[in-house]
């Protein structure tokens, strides 16, 4: 009997011990659950943090690629550039002579019809020398000048060179505001980005008939602005919203063709560097993503729409700056 009561002891107490191994046991467990959610968080946490690090280092590196390329072609562009200058600075000698010699030969006694025709010289060398001039501006400039500029002047300005250039077959009309718009840029880089449009134009133009090219400007308010919008521009969407929220008014330059139209597939891609679907030996596919440093630059926005068949519409929205503004910089 002793040993029965013995033995019922230590049954006794092992199921005790039991049930206080097992207690531990599922305690043990459920801290064990417990470490590997919060390691599996950690871990899903570490890897979202990598993956953003990534994905910024991987942006930073495709910018930089793209940064130096440009820089590349603009030394190239501004070597090209410092040539063009030397070649109009040659040809501006003679054309003086020229019409220093015409106005000799004007002071003497001369027949009516030669005098008529040696009127004509001065008037062409001034023509002449007023091209080069014009040329000499588009093709090099030295520093960066942001001043109060009137968009209506810089689009008239670049209107007399693009007539140069422009192919027989294209006609370009142009329907500038009344409206004095007044923007804080620098003109040669906004004639820069109406130069790379209209050489767009040209392309997708080439070999039409009846192809027109319209130039457009009018001033618009921050709600126009806002709503005449479309998903393939230059500027980030949160940064072109501040950008609506810090000026009331903006000058609005239109270049719109009745061009084959550009694919869908291929909107997306634009501002990218050295995109393009021009034959080799046609384009670098520089133009738009150069266009765009000198928007951003300028708070503007390059905005395209298009459709296969009937066009494609390129508006630049540049903010117009306070009359206050324009009034202190003159002032200063």
């Amino acid at each position: 009997m002793a040993k029965q009561s013995d033995i019922a002891k230590d049954v006794k107490l092992l199921k005790n011990e039991n049930r206080i191994l097992l207690a531990e046991l599922e305690e043990a467990y459920k801290n064990m659950e417990i470490i590997l959610v919060q390691t599996e968080r950690e871990k899903e946490i570490t890897y979202r943090e990598l993956e953003q690090k990534y994905h910024t280092l991987q942006n930073t590196y495709t910018e930089l690629y793209r940064k130096e390329n440009m820089l590349i072609h603009m030394e190239k562009l501004s070597s090209i550039g410092q040539f063009i200058t030397e070649i109009v600075h040659e040809l501006k000698n003679p054309l003086t002579v020229i019409g220093a010699a015409a106005d000799i030969a004007l002071l003497k006694d001369l027949a009516d019809d030669t005098r008529n025709i040696l009127n004509k010289i001065p008037e062409q060398v001034n023509r002449m020398q007023a091209l080069l001039g014009r040329f000499k501006a588009m093709a090099y400039k030295e520093k960066e000048k942001f001043e109060p500029v009137d968009i209506n002047q810089t689009l008239s300005d670049f209107i007399e060179t693009l007539d140069l250039i422009t192919p027989k077959s294209i006609d370009v009309s142009y329907e500038l505001s009344d409206d004095k718009m007044i923007v804080k840029g620098d003109i040669y880089q906004l004639t820069q980005i109406y130069l790379n449009l209209a050489k767009n134009a040209f392309d997708l133009l080439d070999g039409m008939s009846d192809a027109t090219l319209t130039i457009k400007t009018r001033m618009l308010s921050r709600a126009e602005a806002r709503k005449n919008q479309s998903p393939y521009c230059c500027q980030k969407s949160d940064v072109w919203k501040n950008i609506l929220r810090a000026f009331e008014k903006f000058a609005l330059i239109e270049f719109a063709d009745n061009g084959p139209g550009i694919p869908e597939e291929n909107m997306h891609f634009l501002f990218d560097t050295f995109f393009t679907t021009k034959e080799r030996g046609k384009g670098t596919g520089l133009g738009l993503a150069i266009s765009q440093d000198i928007a951003i630059k300028h708070n503007a926005n390059i905005v395209f729409t298009s459709k296969i068949g009937k066009g494609t519409t390129v508006h630049i929205y540049v903010p117009i700056i306070e009359k206050d503004a324009v009034r202190k910089k003159k002032l200063s």
